[in-house]
């Protein structure tokens, strides 16, 4: 596709200063309005910029879906298909040219950056995803092999160490909870082998998700990022590291001016476990959620969407006895939690055993819990469970159109039909209702006392199973009104 500019003309540039006056002055009041100075910056902060190395032997099968390994042996970068998404590491064959055999290893170039000074180094990991050896490069030419310290695939990052025998010039995180679009940034990396390469530009967006990682929270940045970059720093104009360059979206492979970078609210712990603990131990906090829809605002009367709709909490996990079901969490940890990717991405910032505040809402009314964070529970089996129960008696609630008792469940109970405004509303023949308005049932008589006195007011059930679309067969709240 050839995209095609074409200058104004002239004459209509003239006409439209002479037509109108001078619009009031928009002079912005801080330094970062116009394009700042960046050659200081460049200097300061270069020097703990490195070149990676990595060479990984060629794998027999391809990578696993959703495995951004760079492993092709085609020179790409591991890009997926036509959406024209690519990390932003570089790979090419270990081969020396001319008529030889299928190249053994895969060599990825890509960057990284020192963020402790004895020897800890941040950068993709699907820069050295399956390296058998890495080196880096520091802008004066100096070389070390590195070690892989640990790797956080879900995050796409990795800490390696290298030992210089001497502290290491290093660069410091920022918080990129407090950049806003528009701000200045400045990029450094080893774009096609090109190293200490400074690129600036702008953040164009916030919280941007390309189904690239697990926690699909994305700074987007007009900063030109290209093959190589993977693994780089992104910095604020006071010389702190706010992003994690990762991707691009480039139709042809090269910066079309969309990058992506990792935010450090999520890179710097992850950095500190991996290289601490050579692992990052994310935790749990025991509950499952909804997204707050226009329907369950109206049913449980409340200003706006955002936030999340707690549905269940498990009786072991650090929220039982201070969440609920029915609450509204709209804050961890003083950063605002709008939807249920958000909840997911913002505990996943914190380890076992560090602890949070939790901003909600019940019954109309805010509240503040402090959990600790602790570590998820294996799965438990409850074939055993189920084998043993027994049917229920079946239950017809017809205002609701739903049929219940049906196969027992190990948990609430079971919808044997839904017909009317049940299936209108998205519950099918299958699903588990395990709560109504916020009470846990377990029997199909218990569900029918909890209708009872709602008149026309919509019955909210918290439902489990197949949800009729193919999606999530987790817990999800369904607003039914009765019908007449």
């Amino acid at each position: 596709m050839k995209f095609l500019a074409r200058p104004l003309p002239a004459l209509f540039l003239l006409a439209g200063m002479a037509a109108h006056a001078a619009p009031p002055s928009l002079a912005p009041n801080d330094a970062q309005a116009l394009p700042p100075p960046l050659a200081d910056l460049a200097a300061k902060v270069g020097p703990a910029v490195v070149s990676i190395a990595s060479m990984a032997p060629v794998s027999a099968t391809p990578p696993a879906a959703g495995d951004n390994g760079d492993n092709n042996g085609d020179g790409s970068d591991g890009g997926d298909g036509n959406t024209g998404f690519h990390p932003a590491a570089d790979t090419k064959n270990a081969a020396d040219g001319g008529v030889v055999p299928p190249p053994k290893t895969i060599e990825s170039l890509g960057s990284g950056f020192v963020f402790d000074p004895a020897g800890y180094i941040l950068t993709n990991h699907h820069v050295v995803n399956g390296a058998s050896n890495v080196t880096v490069t520091f802008p004066d030419g100096t070389v070390y092999p590195a070690i892989i310290a640990g790797v956080d695939k879900d995050a796409d990052l990795a800490v390696l160490k290298i030992n210089a025998g001497h502290p290491l010039p290093y660069v410091p995180f920022g918080n990129s909870a407090q950049m806003r679009v528009g701000d200045w940034v400045l990029a450094i990396g080893n774009p096609f082998g090109m190293p200490n390469s400074n690129t600036a530009g702008i953040i164009s967006a916030l919280h941007r998700q390309i189904g690239d990682t697990k926690f699909d929270d994305f700074i987007q940045t007009d900063a030109a990022i290209n093959k190589g970059n993977s693994g780089g720093p992104l910095f604020n104009l006071q010389g702190q590291v706010i992003g994690v360059n990762s991707a691009i979206y480039s139709p042809s492979g090269t910066s079309d001016g969309i990058g992506f970078s990792i935010p450090s609210a999520m890179a710097e712990p992850v950095a500190e476990a991996l290289a601490h603990d050579g692992k990052m131990q994310r935790g749990w906090l025991g509950v499952a959620v909804e997204e707050l829809t226009p329907q369950i605002q109206t049913a449980l009367k409340l200003s706006s969407t955002k936030g999340v709709l707690v549905g269940a909490v498990d009786p072991h996990s650090p929220a039982a006895g201070k969440l609920q079901p029915g609450d509204v969490i709209t804050a961890i940890s003083a950063a605002a939690v709008d939807d249920p990717q958000a909840l997911t991405i913002r505990i996943a910032e914190f380890q076992t055993g560090q602890s949070v505040t939790v901003d909600y809402v019940r019954d109309g009314k805010p509240g503040q819990a402090s959990l600790v964070i602790q570590a998820p529970p294996p799965k438990q089996d409850e074939s055993i469970a189920q084998a043993d129960a027994k049917p229920a008696a079946p239950v017809d609630l017809p205002q609701y159109g739903l049929g219940l008792a049906g196969p027992p469940a190990a948990t609430g109970v079971s919808v044997l039909s839904a017909k009317g405004p049940a299936e209108k509303a998205g519950i099918v023949a299958g699903d588990v209702i395990e709560q109504v308005n916020g009470v846990v049932v377990a029997t199909a008589a218990g569900l029918r006392k909890q209708v009872q006195g709602l008149g026309q007011m919509p019955a909210i059930f918290m439902v489990t199973g197949a949800d009729g679309s193919g999606g999530d067969p987790g817990p999800r709240w369904v607003p039914v009104k009765p019908g007449k």
